[in-house]
């Protein structure tokens, strides 16, 4: 078939191998919520809050700078310097974010009230940088038409990570050996992807700054990277200060239960796909074809990602006690509130204006979100409690988002009731009511005869999502070939 050729081709391949790692991804954290204690997940939990942190915090957009920069041109001498540049510079403020970690470890210690932390900041500390390098030389790999190696060293990677998991969580009951093993992962990644670029195109040589070029660099990246950054606060602020006041058992439940998980993986992977494509396209002041790119974009977006959010909340309690284990159970509002976040945020909006070169924008407003959200935060925890700052994050997400797709309509030169079939689009959540207030019936009916959550979850869950699927099949294969026929 035609529609699983050329882009859609790469992109539908690019989901399998997602879904893979996404499933065992999944398995891991089911593992290690079913075999660790609640302290013990709890300050595995607090280890990732920190790299993940400490690796929004070293981006400063350099990642979508290597995209912008290196796609802007054929000519291999202009790409050569950039992308050295770029690379240089995220080694160096990486090296300096990891000593930083190390020096800062008794003021995190003292924050979570956790001495458990102490024995993890070595294997910790220089993940951000691999971290950056990794997603930066990834792009670099998609450039290029290596889709399908990117493919399978991550499949590869997530099958042993799994294994980790299994022999530490399950065997060993220690989080030691794991976090050895993600740092060891990070570096081997680094230097394939670094091999396999010099192989086809050049060999990347991070110490040949060019400082002449970094002013450019930075004047588009860095407020890109403030836009990623304080997004990326945005979703986890509420986690640190649940992190500052309640327990590490606490702590643990809201962590799990706050996990984004990936509903939107399919729209993902034609992300990385199409962005390339988007930024030529703007480079080019191609708008018509931009038109057409984005709005396929978000229509595989909201069929893909609503069926699964949908499912996933009137089947939270199952899906709670499958993924996570009973003593997690009391944290099913906060699971069920960031399920509607991945559902408001079931495409990425920032791609036409990071495409555009628009940062500023994006930095302003994501600015904004973080203050409001901050905000909202603490007030929230006053009037609702626990899951108060859960739900100042679903009221700010909704804002944003709205906002960012006003304004990338704009940047494609229409608006935004031209780039969404809003027919189409109310047709569609209506099948989702309908169908979703018939699932929930038979699972009420299920629960009355006693029948196990998992196979309540795995039966109705499947029946719906392939329900929707079957209804709206043909939709999704035309915006796929639509998208084939853009280059």
């Amino acid at each position: 078939m035609k529609i699983f050729e050329g882009n859609s081709g790469n992109s539908v391949l690019l989901t399998i191998v997602k879904a893979f790692t996404t499933i065992s991804g999944i398995l891991s954290t089911m593992i290690m919520s079913h075999a660790l204690s609640l302290e013990l997940y709890g300050t595995f939990s607090q280890t990732n809050l920190i790299v993940t942190t400490a690796t929004n915090l070293t981006a400063l957009g350099l990642v979508d700078a290597v995209n912008y920069f290196y796609n802007r041109s054929n000519d291999e001498k202009f790409q050569r310097a950039y992308i050295n540049t770029i690379i240089g510079l995220q080694m160096i403020i990486g090296i300096i974010a990891g000593i930083l970690i190390i020096a800062l470890s008794n003021g995190l210690i003292g924050y979570f009230n956790n001495p458990m932390l102490s024995s993890f900041f070595w294997l910790i500390a220089f993940r951000p940088l691999f971290a950056n390098l990794n997603v930066s030389l990834q792009y670099l790999q998609v450039s290029i038409g290596r889709v399908k190696s990117v493919m399978m060293r991550n499949a590869g990677f997530a099958s042993l990570r799994l294994i980790v998991y299994i022999i530490a969580a399950w065997v060993l009951k220690d989080i030691t050996i794991i976090l050895i093993a993600f740092l060891t992962f990070e570096v081997i990644i680094t230097m394939s992807f670094g091999w396999t670029f010099a192989k086809e195109k050049f060999t990347i040589m991070p110490y040949r700054i060019n400082w002449n070029k970094t002013k450019e660099i930075l004047w588009y990246s860095i407020p890109m990277g403030i836009y990623v950054l304080t997004n990326s606060l945005c979703r986890d602020i509420d986690k640190m200060l649940i992190g500052g006041w309640y327990n590490t058992d606490q702590y643990a439940i809201y962590a799990n239960c706050a996990t984004l998980l990936p509903f939107d993986i399919v729209s993902t992977s034609f992300l990385t796909v199409l962005v390339p494509i988007l930024t030529r396209y703007f480079g080019e002041r191609d708008y018509a074809h931009g038109r057409i790119l984005f709005k396929n974009y978000l229509k595989i977006g909201y069929y893909t990602a609503f069926t699964f959010t949908a499912a996933c909340m009137i089947l939270s309690k199952e899906m709670v006690l499958f993924l996570y284990g009973e003593k997690y159970l009391s944290g099913q509002p906060i699971f069920i509130l960031y399920t509607i976040v991945d559902m408001v945020k079931f495409a990425n909006m920032s791609i036409v204006l990071s495409a555009s070169g628009q940062t500023k924008t994006l930095m302003t407003c994501s600015l904004v979100a973080l203050i409001a959200n901050a905000g909202c935060n603490v007030l929230f925890y006053h009037i609702f409690g626990f899951i108060g700052p859960a739900i100042a994050t679903v009221f700010v997400t909704g804002i944003l988002t709205a906002i960012l797709a006003k304004m990338s309509a704009q940047s494609l030169k229409t608006s935004i009731w031209n780039l969404i079939d809003w027919k189409d689009f109310l047709a569609f959540v209506i099948e989702l009511a309908v169908l979703g207030t018939i699932c929930f019936a038979a699972k009420c009916a299920l629960e009355l005869f006693a029948i196990n959550s998992i196979i309540t979850l795995c039966v109705l869950g499947s029946a719906y999502i392939l329900c929707i699927f079957l209804l709206n099949k043909n939709k999704i294969f035309t915006a796929m070939q639509e998208i084939n026929a853009l280059h």
